[in-house]
């Protein structure tokens, strides 16, 4: 599957592989889940969901800020998500987030990773109940009443 990625998320996957710090961003509905599998004593991995940032720059401040016992960050890895959430499991790429989490040997990273995903589609859900239902969100072309 191409999930909007060329030829598919594979070639995302060997950055994640590699990557301390990723974001997977929801432009639908504002969000993202952060993912930082750096550690040490009394600071397991961090995954969170969160609103989206407006820069790189902007969600390196606020890893920096949540985890002062950490160097800031050099990098992170964003990915934009633009397909259900339910498609991350489907593509391959939540499992390798979640294998990446694991590697850390951190359970409670784990079982946050599950948290978040299951917070994703409570999200997605509720925006999508939103679309339906119209709130937040105004009909550009009304039919003309008669």
């Amino acid at each position: 599957m191409d999930f909007g990625y060329g030829n598919g998320v594979d070639g995302v996957f060997k950055f994640i592989e590699n990557a301390e710090v990723m974001a997977v961003f929801f432009p639908k509905f504002g969000q993202s889940v952060v993912i930082d599998v750096r550690a040490k004593e009394g600071e397991p991995p961090l995954v969170r969901v969160m609103p989206m940032a407006r820069s790189i720059a902007d969600r390196l401040r606020t890893i920096k800020r949540m985890r002062p016992a950490l160097p800031r960050p050099q990098d992170i890895l964003a990915i934009p998500w633009v397909g259900y959430v339910g498609a991350l499991k489907s593509s391959g790429l939540w499992g390798k987030v979640v294998a990446r989490i694991e590697a850390t040997g951190y359970p409670e990273a784990v079982e946050a990773s599950e948290r978040a995903f299951e917070e994703l589609i409570r999200l997605e859900r509720r925006e999508l109940a939103q679309l339906i239902m119209g709130e937040q969100y105004e009909t550009l072309w009304a039919r003309p009443t008669s």
